[in-house]
Order: C-alpha cells, then structure tokens, then sequence
C-alpha cells in the first residue's frame, strides 16, 4: 500500500497534534488559501481552515474566526 500523506484527516489524527503543531497546520491552510491557485483549490484549503479552526476550538479553546468563502 502506498504511504499516506502526514496531514491530519480526521479528528483522532487532530487530537494527535500539539496545539503548535495544529497552529502551523492552519496558518498552511491559511496561506494557501488566500495565495492559491484554481478557485477549486483555494475553496478545498478554505473548507480545510474552517475545519482544523473549529477542531481547533473544541480541543484547546481557541475561539474560531468566523469566516466566509470569497477572494482573498
């Protein structure tokens, strides 16, 4: 079997991560998002961001940002 990649992919993979760890995974998303390049792209890292914000949230208590898709 192949290997999988090393981003999270589901809660218990989140509940893995340090919060450091969980921070670095969403300013990734964060600039990949608002510097990407397809709009397929930047939505599927978007959704990501909102994701891992609210993971985020739940685990550690760090209020998540509300957000909304649009151009950057």
């Amino acid at each position: 079997m192949g290997k999988r990649s090393g981003y999270a992919q589901s809660s218990a993979d989140v509940e893995a991560l340090t919060l450091a760890e969980l921070n670095a995974e969403i300013q990734r998303c964060l600039f990949r998002y608002e510097r990407g390049g397809t709009s397929q792209g930047r939505k599927a890292f978007f959704k990501r961001l909102v994701w891992l914000e609210a993971e985020r949230e739940r685990l550690h208590s760090v209020t998540a940002k509300s957000r909304r898709f649009s151009d950057p």
